[in-house]
This record gives structure tokens, C-alpha cells and sequence, in this order.
């Protein structure tokens, strides 16, 4: 069975996603560490986040993969619902939460002025981690299961319809009906629009810019897209100043 390396501890949601798809897990404390297990052969596969529908996108998944040699191999989406836990009669002051969950829970923490939101790390780790009856924690309510914590409120998200893409990130590329890519192009006036237009006949779907490291103002674009081809690939490459393919890939259940 395939080990699959995540971000974070048991009861976290990358941990809930990974369990879709195998039984040997390997949780670390950083996506850095994350996409290095795979490089290093210590895990077979890494399971990293890409975009949540109400945070955005995670940026740091898609600079390792612009740095590393890694590919894309399928996509899955998780729903996240939070709750808020703390130790048994706790009276909590602080917060502590992965700083994408608290963005999540804005309108309760706005609500709740006398709880300090605190980053942490991973919001299981926040969880498993609390030591005093001051301080809850923001995370999946099994997590409160996991570490014999108390739920205070449950579905505290700003928004019902809180979900989050993951990307399973392999060494051997497959082929799908969907693909990732970042490319850069000329610093000039519609050298973006040439692009999209050249794009029309596939579905795009997700684009966002990134800064160009030692080129002020500068940017790479990164797009997901439907339904293109190796030909439709051939021409992207003319007309950018360099592509990369992250994968090309197929949903997952």
C-alpha cells in the first residue's frame, strides 16, 4: 500500500483526506517537509492543499511544486466544518488555530472579540497541544474525539460551503483530463491576454499570479485547465517564455 505523507497530525484535515486513500500515513509538521518525503523516498505520495473557498489559494504548494520536479497525479476536495474545543471546564481567552482556519472563522472570531486568535501550526495540533483551561482550539470536531477535548460550538465557518482542494503529488506523471501549469511571459502591454485567448478552446478553470523572485513587479501565472491538448501544449510553448507542466491529471474520489 502507498504511503502518503501530510501536513499536520491525526484529526487534521489533510489526515482525514489522506485516510481516503491509504492506511500508512506519515504526518509532518510542514509542507516544506511534506513535498521532501517524496523527494527522499520516504513517502510514496504527498498530499497537499491548493485552494479553500473562502481563504484562497495556498501559495506554498504552488512554489514547491515550481521549484521541485514533482507531478500533480489526481485531485481531491474535502468539506471543512470547524468547531470550537477546549479542556473540559474550560473558560477560554485565546484561540489557537492554523492561521487559514482562523481566516475561515472571521465572523465568529468577530463575535467573539474576548477569544485572542492565535496561529498555530495545524489545527489538530492546536488541539492536541492545549495545556491550560484559557486557551481553545480551532479544528475538526473529531479532533475533540482524538484528544478529550469539549466542543463548544460546531460549524463556527464563516460559510456552509467551505471546501478545499487537495493535490496527490507523485514522482511518475500520469495522464488526465485536467492539468496544472505555471508560465512567464514578456513584460509588456496584452502578452496575458495573447495567452488566454490562445487558451479559449480549453476550460479554464483557475488562475492566479505569483511574484517573480528578483524581478520586481514581475510574474509567473499559474492555471488549472480542462480538456487540452499536447498540440494546444506545443503552441503555449511559442508563445510564453517558459512553461512548466505539473501534471496532468484525473479527480479523485
Amino acid at each position: 500500500m502507498n504511503r502518503i505523507a501530510y501536513q499536520g497530525i491525526e484529526g487534521s484535515f489533510s489526515h482525514l483526506t489522506a485516510k481516503r486513500f491509504s492506511s500508512q500515513l506519515l504526518g509532518l509538521p510542514t509542507f516544506q517537509a511534506v513535498y521532501e518525503a517524496v523527494e527522499k523516498g520516504e513517502a510514496d505520495f504527498a498530499l497537499m492543499p491548493i485552494e479553500n473557498t473562502l481563504a484562497g489559494t495556498i501559495y506554498e504548494t504552488i512554489d514547491l511544486l515550481n521549484q521541485g520536479d514533482l507531478k500533480i497525479v489526481g485531485m481531491t476536495q474535502t468539506k471543512i466544518e470547524h468547531s470550537l474545543m477546549a479542556l473540559p471546564g474550560a473558560e477560554p481567552q485565546r484561540v489557537k488555530s492554523h492561521p487559514k482556519a482562523l481566516m475561515q472563522c472571521t465572523r465568529f472570531l468577530a463575535e467573539n472579540p474576548h477569544l485572542e486568535a492565535i496561529s498555530y501550526f495545524d489545527t489538530a495540533g492546536a488541539a492536541a497541544n492545549l495545556k491550560d483551561l484559557s486557551t481553545a482550539a480551532i479544528a475538526h470536531s473529531s479532533a475533540a474525539k482524538i484528544y478529550g477535548l469539549e466542543i463548544l460550538a460546531q460549524n463556527i465557518q464563516d460559510h456552509e460551503e467551505n471546501y478545499t482542494r487537495f493535490f496527490l503529488i507523485g514522482k511518475r506523471a500520469v495522464e488526465g483530463k485536467k492539468a496544472s501549469l505555471c508560465f512567464t511571459l514578456d513584460h509588456r502591454p496584452g502578452s496575458l491576454a495573447d495567452v488566454l485567448t490562445h487558451l479559449a478552446g480549453a476550460n479554464l478553470t483557475y488562475i492566479v499570479s505569483r511574484p517573480i523572485i528578483g524581478k520586481p513587479f514581475e510574474y509567473m501565472f499559474y492555471v488549472d485547465l480542462e480538456s487540452i491538448d499536447g498540440a494546444a501544449l506545443e503552441e503555449l510553448q511559442k508563445k510564453t517564455n517558459s512553461l512548466k507542466v505539473f501534471g496532468k491529471y484525473d479527480v479523485l474520489s
